[in-house]
């Protein structure tokens, strides 16, 4: 049987055996910074129950014209872009879990039951549902013709994304015990690239499954399950040349995208989302501190403190700032050359669903509770 964990409650598990512990982490306080930037909210909806108190993670998706969110109770919701409207709502009562993609007319997710959907962007109507081996805990991709999904027990399926028949199988071993999510799969130039929680990342031919090449990023260390999660879940970022990711108390590193060949790698542990812009990482480790990291030599550019212990979110890039989001709901804003923090606003007082989305510098933030809405920033004259 296989079983897996939230970050959240390992960390939570680590605090209790601490208790006693005066180096045990607790959250900064709000830091005062004098702000630079203007946030303003553009639009706010209602999206379902967001996440209700569990620990998935249900990232929004956007495109040109929409942006879809989905709650754990199954309900899928499409808005417009522009102003928030809601388009329709679809009440799958599927155990939706990792998030949606949104592109080629089509909302793609996965759930728990180890199925994959397809639902029309139009509206809403199902398209299709495959059964595959187990749960799917990362957002689906496609390229319009191949759905690319990865299960939780190391498998990664091309389908058909007329009929969602399934057109290729590629499998990994991976560890009994795992987090609860997974990095979304990867396309470019004809490739998929996935990150495994064996801490490999494998790249194979979109159109075959074929395997191209295989990496361990990260090599699990200790006695104890706990101890050995080298869970690939953050994002895989692929450009300039590289697969870029980074494992749960592991390693950042990036691999050569043609053969698989390190170029370097630093000791850093987390979960989230990676960002990237103009030859920069930036990323949001497990203690809550935000790193800038240069792409081509893994430098460490600056490091932000001020945020620690506040549980964070993933990074995005909006308007070349930085930003995440933290437990208790504020979004904070930090200058991609220093770090230094340049504004911040609040969305909602119980947290975040996942982790913020930028589309046409505009920011898109999910509530743990289903309030969803989008921001613009601009420099304070």
């Amino acid at each position: 049987m296989r079983h897996y964990l939230a970050p959240l409650m390992i960390g939570l598990l680590v605090l209790a055996g601490c208790s006693s512990n005066p180096n045990a982490i607790e959250p900064n306080e709000l830091p005062d910074f004098d702000a630079t930037y203007n946030v303003d909210r553009l639009w706010r909806s209602g999206a379902g129950d967001g996440i209700d108190e569990t620990d998935m993670a249900l990232r929004p998706a956007v495109t040109s014209q929409q942006v879809f969110a989905a709650d754990v109770h199954g309900q899928v919701f499409g808005f417009e872009r522009e102003n928030g409207k809601r388009q329709w709502r679809q009440k799958t009562e599927d155990r939706i879990s990792g998030g949606l993609y949104a592109g080629y007319g089509q909302v793609l997710y996965g759930t728990r039951e180890g199925q994959a959907v397809a639902l029309s962007a139009d509206d809403g109507s199902e398209l299709w549902r495959t059964q595959v081996s187990s749960e799917i805990l990362a957002p689906p991709t496609s390229d319009g013709a191949i759905v690319v999904v990865q299960t939780l027990d190391g498998h990664l399926l091309g389908l058909n994304a007329e009929d969602g028949k399934q057109v290729w199988n590629y499998e990994t071993p991976v560890p009994n015990l795992t987090l609860l999510g997974m990095a979304q799969p990867v396309i470019v130039g004809g490739r998929v690239y996935a990150g495994f929680a064996s801490g490999k990342v494998a790249c194979v031919d979109l159109a075959s499954g074929a395997p191209v090449w295989e990496r361990r990023i990260a090599e699990p260390v200790g006695r104890s399950e706990l101890d050995r999660l080298v869970d690939v879940d953050s994002s895989l970022i692929v450009e300039n040349g590289g697969v870029f990711t980074a494992t749960f108390q592991g390693k950042i590193g990036v691999l050569d995208w043609e053969n698989g060949r390190p170029y370097w790698s630093k000791d850093i542990s987390t979960h989230q989302v990676l960002s990237s812009d103009m030859d920069k990482l930036f990323v949001a480790d497990a203690d809550g501190l935000v790193r800038g990291v240069e792409q081509r030599s893994g430098t460490f550019l600056w490091q932000q403190d001020k945020l620690y212990g506040r549980r964070l979110t993933g990074t995005a890039v909006q308007n070349g700032l930085v930003v995440v989001g933290d437990f208790e709901g504020w979004l904070h804003w930090l200058d991609p050359e220093t770090g230094k923090l340049v504004a911040r606003y609040h969305h909602d007082r119980d947290g975040f669903a996942a982790g913020p989305v930028v589309y046409d510098d505009v920011l898109y933030a999910l509530s743990a509770d289903g309030k969803l809405a989008a921001y613009r920033i601009e420099a304070d004259d």
